[in-house]
């Protein structure tokens, strides 16, 4: 969704929209959340609200795009903060893995509906994981440099851990029939994540 300068007046009111959405999703998930909710909540008419977004899909793809946004952001903060890249990996792997919770608590969606929804995003996706690819690979390039990792390709590597990261959240979302991931799930895939990046960490070691 295009706007224009940031302090415009349209951007404001899409920013309110994204935000407004974002609630929404939080409490009854993408599913359950209609556009005429999401315009009462604004105290919009629902062709105001269809001005800027002409679609519910097109409004989730903002919100998710906002979330990835916060986390870059925050990721980008703990790399300017952290020297050191062993810290780094697992402050990764533990910001990573509460914000792939925040969002797929966000569409709350049944996973064949998900299937019809991920075109919408694809794109979105795709461009998020490069960003990641490229973080991680910024990280082991400094533990290389600094004599800590040995690492032949890091690029392989940093797709590596990302693959297996996103391997363990799958393990837990395909024993379900929703995308959503309760308490208890989310503490037992926590200690899974930190164990396996502890192991991921000790392979990549200089000895």
């Amino acid at each position: 969704m295009s706007t224009s300068e940031p302090g415009s007046e349209k951007n404001i009111k899409v920013q309110l929209i994204i935000e407004a959405a974002q609630n929404r999703f939080a409490i009854f998930g993408i599913e359950k959340t209609s556009m005429r909710e999401i315009a009462d909540d604004l105290k919009l008419s629902k062709a105001a609200l269809y001005y800027y977004f002409p679609d519910k899909e097109s409004l989730y793809k903002a919100v998710i795009e906002k979330e990835q946004d916060e986390f870059l952001a925050n990721i980008y903060l703990k790399v300017s903060e952290i020297g050191d890249p062993e810290l780094l990996l697992r402050e990764y792997a533990s910001i990573r893995l509460s914000y792939f919770r925040k969002l797929l608590n966000l569409s709350r969606l049944r996973l064949e509906a998900f299937s019809d929804l991920k075109p919408v995003i694809r794109e979105t996706i795709s461009l998020f994981k490069q960003k990641e690819k490229d973080i991680i690979v910024s990280v082991l390039e400094k533990g290389i440099m600094n004599g800590i990792f040995s690492i032949e390709d890091a690029e392989k590597t940093a797709s590596l851990f990302l693959d297996l990261l996103k391997c363990l959240r799958i393990a837990v979302v395909n024993e379900k029939k929703s995308l959503f991931i309760e308490e208890e799930e989310y503490g037992k895939l926590l200690v899974n994540t930190i164990a396996f990046t502890d192991i991921f960490i000790k392979g990549i070691k200089i000895k």
